[in-house]
């Protein structure tokens, strides 16, 4: 996507690693267990990087070459129980085996790149398909109620020494897809990326049921990473869920 190969070299200034996902998923399962992870959305590594020092396997996939360049020369070959593969998220049915992971993450708003329900909901099937039973999907996007009802006009804003990122919504009801647009400022270049790319806006009430008709139970949701409670202001809406 010419979104994120435009900005991929300077990714890690913008959303650099988050230590409570890697909380969050460390904490999902019991100490020690020796398990198979897989990141859908990688982008330039860093959480599945953190990671790989936790579990027996993990693999990152993305759809973008650039970013998969840098996670793999971060990876610089040190982590052996670590790789890196370009795939999109609706190949991973085809790609990989029945029961193959103990846990699926898709955080990073990747599921909204998705243009359908029909598409979340053929994600979500073969997301279950490879996953061992009992193994455990969990999901972040935003809390797109909020941004429907509140009519909410864009993220905030990101700024450090190095970037400026502005992202704006333009939400369309009758076709149910928002325009994201964005801005990125190099402090250092004096230069200005923008790009605009389409996202479908899931509900969480939608997301749920899709969740459950693809076999999934035990659901639980978050308002973020610290496992709090989603509330109407909550920026992130986190889901976990077993298959």
């Amino acid at each position: 996507m010419a979104f994120y190969q435009s900005i991929s070299e300077y990714y890690d200034h913008i959303f650099p690693l988050n230590n409570l996902q890697g909380g969050f998923v460390t904490g999902s399962f019991d100490a020690g267990s020796v398990l198979n992870i897989l990141d859908i959305g990688c982008g330039t590594g860093s959480l599945s990087i953190a990671l790989a020092s936790c579990f027996k396997k993990v693999i990152g996939i993305d759809p973008d070459a650039d970013m998969l360049s840098i996670a793999e020369n971060k990876a610089d070959n040190k982590l052996k129980n670590l790789s890196f593969e370009a795939l999109g998220m609706l190949d991973i049915g085809e790609h990989f085996q029945k029961n193959t992971f103990d846990g699926i993450l898709c955080f990073g708003n990747t599921l909204v790149h998705l243009g359908s329900e029909k598409e979340m909901q053929e994600f979500l099937d073969q997301a279950n398909y490879i996953l061992k039973p009992g193994g455990k999907l969990m999901i972040q996007i935003i809390n797109y109620d909020r941004v429907i009802d509140q009519n909410i006009k864009g993220l905030p804003t990101i700024e450090n020494e190095f970037v400026k990122f502005t992202r704006k919504y333009t939400y369309h009801p009758e076709k149910n897809l928002l325009d994201f647009e964005t801005l990125l400022s190099i402090k250092s270049e004096k230069r200005e990326i923008r790009n605009i790319i389409h996202l479908y806006p899931i509900r969480r009430a939608k997301l749920l049921q899709l969740v459950r008709q693809s076999g999934f139970s035990d659901i639980r949701v978050w308002g973020n990473f610290k496992r709090e409670a989603l509330v109407q202001e909550s920026i992130p809406l986190v889901i976990e869920a077993l298959a």
